[in-house]
């Protein structure tokens, strides 16, 4: 038998293993779900052109967020062929709830930009920079790649200027596809990825329906999430050194599914949240060598971190929920199948944890159908912004 027939045979035999229902397989055991009520009241939802998968906090008054339509960038052939971007950066006002697109000026021409993690820098002089993951599909998926883009953010409110910077490319045969990244300074970021497989091949012929690529992304989700919880395979943290164009592999940072990145410049601590594991591994990055960190604690959450952010200002860590992983897998798989999830069910919400008093968690939202596939939390004074890697709207919770 040849490799290829190996290949198809491989193929169906995970394909049967799906409509198996993997999530029972796998045997996830993820607890009786409740909710929890607490003093905020979801009152408002602003309305969004894209889901945002990762928002940021700049101030009190401004977030900045990345809208890309995930998954449907990996399997709709329609993103693969378009010459014109199909995701943004967008600010949001959390005093008027103004929502703006932001356009990057002197952005590489033909180069797509499908934004999904992002993260804030400040230098030494003062000056915002945003590193963002950047799906840049390209029509012939052998040459894709993982870019990380480095973009100058300018605030004089009301206007927000964007300028490009420079990009940093990392081959997808090699890594899969980025998740979320952390900047210690200008020549190191750490970088977590979602999968360790690259993606499939998907087809772009006119005459091939969407359908085939849908179930080579189920097929590839699958054995990706199979062989991580038979410890076959694992995800990792990384550290990037730019200069030298080196990267390396942290010791005790393997993961079913690690997502996302925070760094604490006044400790030199970088936090890494495992939603499948529902905790936060800390690592301490070496001043003299940034590109080395050494994990020193891990912390559990009550239920499944995704992406985090570190509040320097309020010494906390802000964490978007969701409540099982049986419930991400039945998402994504209806979305994916279906293009809806309405006969999901779904929990979703907010952590706060305190990083000045050992790491207590002070604040926690758990809802039922409110909001499906939550990915991002921000907390501004009294009320907590949330949103989705599904739908397109900011969720507002306030006391």
């Amino acid at each position: 038998m040849n490799l290829k027939n190996i290949l198809v045979l491989l193929g169906i035999v995970v394909l049967f293993i799906s409509y198996l229902k993997i999530n029972e397989i796998i045997n996830f055991s993820d607890s009786n779900l409740n909710e929890v009520n607490v003093k905020y009241q979801n009152n408002k939802n602003i309305s969004t052109p894209l889901p945002m998968e990762h928002i940021v906090k700049i101030d009190d008054e401004l977030l900045i967020g990345a809208g890309l339509d995930y998954p449907k960038i990996f399997i709709s052939k329609e993103y693969w062929t378009n010459p014109i971007k199909s995701g943004s950066l967008f600010s949001f006002n959390t005093k008027t709830n103004e929502l703006k697109e932001l356009e990057i000026e002197n952005f590489p021409k033909g180069v797509k930009f499908h934004p999904h993690g992002l993260t804030l820098y400040k230098d030494n002089t003062e000056k915002y920079y945003l590193f963002i993951i950047n799906h840049s599909i390209k029509t012939n998926p052998e040459d894709n790649e993982e870019r990380i883009e480095k973009v100058l953010l300018e605030i004089n409110k009301p206007k927000i200027s964007l300028t490009f910077k420079n990009t940093y490319s990392l081959p997808m045969n090699y890594f899969g596809t980025l998740n979320s990244i952390a900047v210690i300074n200008f020549n190191t970021i750490y970088f977590t990825t979602h999968s360790y497989f690259p993606l499939p091949s998907f087809s772009i012929d006119e005459n091939i329906d969407n359908y085939l690529n849908r179930i080579k992304y189920q097929i590839f989700d699958k054995i990706n999430i199979l062989f991580q919880k038979l410890n076959i395979k694992k995800t990792y943290l990384y550290s990037f050194d730019l200069e030298k164009r080196k990267i390396n592999l942290i010791n005790n940072s393997e993961g079913l599914f690690n997502h996302g990145l925070a760094y604490n410049p006044d400790k030199s601590l970088l936090y890494m949240a495992r939603p499948f594991e529902r905790d936060i591994k800390i690592f301490e990055i070496s001043r003299n060598y940034p590109s080395k960190a050494l994990l020193i604690n891990t912390i559990k959450t009550i239920y499944n971190a995704k992406n985090i952010f570190y509040d320097i200002d309020n010494q906390k860590i802000y964490a978007g929920i969701y409540g099982s992983n049986k419930e991400l897998i039945s998402l994504e798989n209806s979305y994916i199948q279906f293009g809806n999830f309405d006969d999901i069910t779904s929990f979703g919400g907010f952590e706060e944890i305190d990083v000045s008093n050992d790491y207590e968690i002070t604040e926690l939202i758990l809802m039922k159908d409110m909001i499906k596939g939550v990915s991002s939390g921000i907390k501004v004074n009294n009320n907590i912004y949330l949103t989705s890697t599904y739908q397109n709207e900011i969720f507002v919770y306030q006391k």
